[in-house]
C-alpha cells in the first residue's frame, strides 16, 4: 500500500502495518473498537453483516470503515476465521491518555483457520506437506491440545490422513509440486509459504525449541529424516502467527499407517464413521458416550484407527469387558469424569496466556477429580486400565496452592479484581483493609455532615464518572455550608465535594488500583507455574482421555445389549444376527442378518432390488468388523472376527475424492487402490462396481475384478450388484458364493423382507420400485412390455455368452496395438499422437502409484479428445 503524504499519522501507521500483513484482515484497535479500513472494511461488513461506514482522513476525503466492539470481538473474529480469512489483531501498546503523539500499535497475533485454538467451534488443526522423491513428508499440529505428529505417506495415505484428522489449514511451499494433491482438499484453507521456511536456520530453531539435536530422538527412523522439514515449517509458522500467545506444544511423535488397519478416505466416507453425508447420525454420534473433551477426541481416534495387532485388540477388549461386567465401578468412573473439564484445552490456554481466572479454577477442580480417578487403580484388574490410572500424576501441591490462592468464583476478566484470597499477600490484605474501613469512614462522615448542616436527607454517593459526591435536594440548598464545592446540577438536586471527601477518594481509589495490580501480578505468577507443568498435565489428560473412551465403549455395549466378539488371529469371519447400529436407532424393528466367511466361502455376490437392503447389509458387516478391532462390543447376537489388515469400500460416486473427473473415473481410481493394496487378510465392500459406464463395459470390469480378487488375492469380499451374470462365478471360482435379498411377491406387488439368503435372483424389481415411488400407471405398463421383450431376448443369448466368457478366458486377448485407441494412433501417425506416445514411453511403471497412473491416463484421454476436435 503506497503511503499518501496527505493522510493522517494514524492512517500512515495503519498503512505500515497493513504492508507487513497484506494477506490478513487488520483489526486495528481504536479505543473500545477494532476498526477495519479500505477493502478489509468491505469484506468485514459483508461477512459480519455490519454497517459499512466511512472515516474522514483529510479535507473532503473519506475511506470505507467498519468496526466491532472490543469487549465482544471474539464472536466476530470466529466468524471471520470460519469464513477462511486470516485476521491480524493490531493492539494499542500504550495508554492513549499518556501517549505522546500517535499511540503505539502493532500486531500482537495472527489468527488463521488452523491456529485459532481457543474457540472449540473451529476445531483447529495445521498440516504441513513437503514432497520429496514421490513421498509426502508431513506434520500435523493441533494447538488446542498440543498434539504434534509427523511421518511419511504416499498420495493415497495422505488423503486418508486428511480425512481422519480434518485439518483446517494446510501449509505448502510456493510453487510446490503438490498441486494435484491439493485438488482433493478444495474445502481446506491453503497457505503458501516462502522458501525461507525450509531454511536450515528454521530447522536449527526446531531443535533448539525441543532441546534435542536429531529427529531420531523422537522415534523417527532412517528414511524419515525429511519429516524435519514440515515439522520445522509448522513450528516456525505458529511462532510467527501466535507470537507471545504460543500455547503448549507436545514433543513430536511418529505417525505410521502400518500400525493400524488401513482405512482410506473412501472407507471413512462411505461408512459414515465421523460425518454423515445424508444429514443423519454418523457412527461416532451413535456410539459416543464420552464425558470429557479428551475422551471424545480419543474415541474418534479409536474409530479411525482400528488396531490390527491381535494382542493390542485383546488388551483393549479386556478393559471394555471389565467395565461392562462391573457396573458400580463403571458408574463411579463416569461420575468422576463428568466433573472433569477439557484439561488439554485448559493447558493450551494457560500456556498461551489466554486463560481466565475461571479457567484456572476449572483446572484446579478437574485435577481434584483426576486424583479421585487415580485412586481407583486398585479397583481395576486389567493391564490397560491399570497402566492408564497408574500413569496419572499427582498434583497435590499445585491443587493446594490454587486452592489457597484463587477465589472459588472469580470474575471472568483478569483486571476486575476479586481473584486472590485473603492471607496470600500482606500488602494486598492491608489495602483491602483500608478499602473496607473506608465504608465505615463514609458512614461516619455522612452522619457528621448531617449533624453539622442540619440536612437529614444529605447522602454520600459514588459513580465511575464523577467519583464520590455529596447530594443535597433543592429545598435544602440554603443550608449548604461554604466549604461545599459544587460538582453537578441535577433536576431535583445538586452534588458537591469537600476537601476531606476528595482526600478520602484519592486514598480509596489508589488502594483499589493497587489491589487490582497486586492481584494481577500474583495471578500471572501462578499462571506461569502452571504453564511450566503443561507437558506433565497434558500427559495426565491423555490418560484420562483413554479411560473415558474405554468406559464409553463399555457404556454403549451395556445400553444397547451388544455382545463381546471372539477375536482371533485367523481368516474366518462369522456374524450372527448383526445389524447396522445407526439405522437401528431409527428402525427398532430392523431385520438382523448373518455373515459367514471362510476359505470355502469368502467372495459373496449379493443380488436383489434397490431398497431391499443390499447396501445396508454390506456396510453393517464392515462396521461390525471395524468395531470389533477397536476393542468394542458389536451389534450382533454373536461374532467371531479374524483380524483384518484393511477395510476397503467402493460405494457411490466418490465425488469428494477428485474434482473434474467423471464418476466412472473416480470409481476406477478407487478400484485401482483396492486391487493394488488388498491382501488375503483384508475386507472389501463393493456396491455396483461398473455402473458408471455402459452395461457391457461395466459387466466386463465387474467380472474381471471379481475374478482377480477371488482367484489371485482370495480376499474376503461382499459384492452387491445388479449384474446377475456375475452369479455364474459360483462353481467356477473356489470361494465365490451367491446371496440375495429376499422378496415376498404377491402378483404385481412385492414386499421387502430385508433378509439375506443363500442363492441368487435374476430379477431387479426396478419397475416394482418405480411403482412404489408413484410413477404413472401408463408408464409402468409400458415398462413391463419392454422388460418382457428384453428378458426374452436375454434368456436366449445369456447362456451362450456366459459359456463363451468362461471358455475363452486368457485366449481372446488381442495384441495391445490392435486396441481401438492404438489403431487410431498408428493410422494417423501425427506429431501430436507421437508426442503422446513419447509421454507414455517415459513413464516408469515401477515408480508410479495406481492413482497417479489413472490420473495420467485421464490426462492422455483429454489430449486425444482435443486432437480429434
Amino acid at each position: 500500500m503506497k503511503e499518501d503524504k496527505n493522510i493522517t499519522p494514524m492512517l500512515a501507521q495503519y498503512h505500515k502495518i497493513k504492508d507487513e500483513y497484506p494477506d490478513c484482515l487488520i483489526l486495528y484497535r481504536l479505543g473500545d473498537f477494532y476498526e477495519m479500513f479500505y477493502e478489509d472494511a468491505h469484506v468485514g461488513s459483508k461477512v459480519l453483516n455490519i454497517v459499512l461506514t466511512k472515516k474522514k482522513v483529510g479535507k473532503d476525503k473519506y475511506i470505507p470503515m467498519c468496526g466491532i466492539p472490543y469487549h465482544s470481538a471474539e464472536s466476530y473474529i470466529t466468524k471471520l476465521v470460519m469464513s477462511g480469512y486470516k485476521v491480524a489483531i493490531c493492539e494499542q501498546l500504550e495508554d492513549a491518555s499518556k501517549a505522546k503523539g500517535i499511540v503505539k500499535r502493532d500486531v500482537i497475533r495472527v489468527l488463521t483457520p488452523g491456529t485459532y485454538f481457543e474457540n472449540e467451534k473451529l476445531k483447529s488443526g495445521l498440516l504441513a506437506i513437503y514432497k520429496n522423491k514421490g513421498k509426502y513428508f508431513f506434520s500435523y499440529l493441533n494447538l488446542s491440545t498440543g498434539e504434534f505428529i509427523g511421518g511419511v505417506l504416499n498420495s493415497d495415505e495422505i488423503v486418508s490422513f486428511v480425512g481422519k484428522f480434518q485439518p483446517k489449514e494446510i501449509l505448502v511451499r510456493k510453487k510446490s509440486d503438490v498441486e494435484d494433491l491439493l485438488n482433493h482438499f478444495k474445502y481446506i484453507f491453503v497457505t503458501e509459504l516462502d522458501d525461507i521456511y525450509i531454511d536450515e536456520e528454521i530447522q536449527k530453531e526446531f531443535y533448539s525449541f525441543f532441546k534435542t539435536t536429531h529427529i531420531y530422538s523422537f522415534g523417527f527412523n532412517t528414511g524419515e529424516e525429511d519429516v524435519l522439514i514440515p515439522m520445522s515449517i509448522i513450528l516456525r509458522y505458529v511462532r510467527d502467527t501466535q507470537k507471545s500467545f504460543l500455547p503448549f506444544i507436545g514433543n513430536p511423535k511418529p505417525y505410521r499407517e502400518d500400525q493400524y488397519v488401513r482405512l482410506d478416505y473412501s472407507a471413512q466416507k462411505h461408512l459414515e464413521l465421523i460425518t454423515s453425508f445424508e444429514g443423519s447420525f454418523s457412527l461416532f454420534d451413535v456410539i459416543d458416550r464420552t464425558l470429557t473433551g479428551m475422551g471424545k477426541r480419543r474415541l474418534k481416534f479409536f474409530l479411525l484407527h482400528p488396531l490390527k495387532d491381535f494382542t493390542d485388540i485383546k488388551n483393549r477388549q479386556e478393559s471394555v469387558t471389565f467395565l461392562v461386567k462391573n457396573n458400580s465401578i463403571r458408574e463411579k468412573i463416569r461420575g468422576i469424569l463428568d466433573q472433569i473439564y477439557d484439561i488439554e484445552r485448559l493447558v493450551s490456554k494457560v500456556s498461551s496466556n489466554t486463560s481466565t481466572p475461571r479457567d484456572l479454577v476449572g483446572l484446579r477442580e478437574s485435577l481434584k477429580k483426576v486424583k479421585l480417578l487415580k485412586g481407583m487403580k486398585n479397583s481395576v484388574n486389567t493391564e490397560l486400565l491399570k497402566e492408564c490410572l497408574d500413569s496419572i500424576e499427582d498434583f497435590d501441591w499445585l491443587i493446594e496452592k490454587l486452592d489457597r490462592f484463587l477465589e472459588d468464583d472469580p470474575p471472568i476478566h483478569l483486571k476486575e479484581g476479586g481473584l486472590i484470597k485473603s492471607g496470600v499477600d500482606s500488602d494486598l490484605d492491608n489495602l483491602r483493609n483500608i478499602k473496607e474501613k473506608g465504608n465505615d469512614w463514609l458512614n461516619s462522615y455522612q452522619i457528621k455532615l448531617r449533624e453539622e448542616t442540619g440536612i437529614q436527607s444529605l447522602k454520600i454517593g459514588f459513580n465511575k464518572v464523577m467519583g464520590f459526591y455529596i447530594e443535597v435536594t433543592k429545598p435544602n440548598l440554603k443550608l449548604v455550608p461554604d466549604y461545599f464545592r459544587r460538582r453537578q446540577t441535577l433536576t431535583n438536586a445538586e452534588r458537591f465535594i469537600t476537601d476531606e471527601l476528595q482526600s478520602f477518594e484519592e486514598k480509596i481509589l489508589s488502594a483499589d488500583e493497587k489491589i487490582k495490580a497486586i492481584e494481577y501480578e500474583i495471578f500471572m505468577k501462578i499462571r506461569e507455574e502452571v504453564a511450566f507443568l503443561s507437558d506433565r498435565i497434558g500427559k495426565t489428560a491423555q490418560q484420562v482421555g483413554i479411560v473415558d473412551a474405554l468406559q464409553s465403549l463399555a457404556q454403549i455395549a451395556v445400553e444397547k445389549g451388544w455382545t463381546k466378539p471372539e477375536i482371533y488371529d485367523g481368516y474366518d469371519v462369522e456374524i450372527k444376527e448383526g445389524y447396522h447400529p445407526v439405522i437401528k436407532e431409527f428402525m427398532p424393528d430392523f431385520v438382523p442378518n448373518n455373515l459367514k466367511m471362510n476359505k470355502k466361502s469368502f467372495f459373496h455376490v449379493v443380488t436383489g432390488p434397490n431398497m431391499a437392503g443390499k447396501s445396508t447389509f454390506i456396510r453393517q458387516s464392515a462396521i461390525i468388523i471395524l468395531l470389533a478391532q477397536i476393542g468394542s462390543y458389536i451389534p450382533a447376537k454373536r461374532g467371531k472376527i479374524g483380524v483384518v489388515d484393511a477395510i476397503f469400500t467402493r460405494i457411490g460416486s466418490g465425488d469428494a475424492l477428485a474434482k473434474g473427473l467423471s464418476t466412472f473415473m473416480v470409481e476406477m481410481l478407487e478400484m485401482a487402490n483396492i486391487v493394488n493394496n488388498a491382501t488375503e487378510r483384508s475386507f472389501i465392500v463393493l456396491d455396483e462396481v461398473g455402473r458408471g459406464t455402459s452395461t457391457y463395459d461395466g459387466l466386463s470390469i465387474g467380472w474381471a475384478i471379481s475374478e482377480y480378487l477371488a482367484e489371485k488375492v482370495k480376499v474376503k469380499t461382499l459384492f452387491a450388484t445388479h449384474y446377475h451374470e456375475l452369479t455364474q462365478l459360483e462353481g467356477e471360482i473356489k470361494g465365490v458364493k451367491n446371496f440375495y435379498m429376499d422378496i415376498f411377491e404377491d402378483g404385481e406387488n412385492i414386499r421387502f423382507l430385508y433378509r439375506v439368503k443363500e442363492g441368487f435372483t435374476n430379477k431387479s424389481y426396478g419397475i416394482h420400485v418405480a411403482k412404489l415411488a408413484g410413477i404413472k400407471e401408463e408408464i409402468i405398463k409400458r415398462a413391463y412390455e419392454i422388460l418382457f421383450y428384453f428378458e426374452e431376448q436375454r434368456d436366449k443369448k445369456i447362456e451362450e455368452d456366459i459359456y463363451f466368457v468362461k471358455q475363452q478366458k486368457g485366449s481372446y486377448l488381442p495384441d495391445i496395438k490392435d486396441l481401438p485407441l492404438f489403431k487410431e494412433i498408428d493410422e494417423l501417425e501425427s506429431d501430436e499422437y507421437k508426442h503422446i506416445l513419447d509421454e507414455i514411453d517415459k513413464i516408469d511403471i515401477g515408480d508410479i502409484t495406481p492413482v497417479e497412473a489413472l490420473l495420467f491416463l485421464n490426462e492422455i484421454k483429454k489430449k486425444i479428445k482435443k486432437i480429434r476436435k
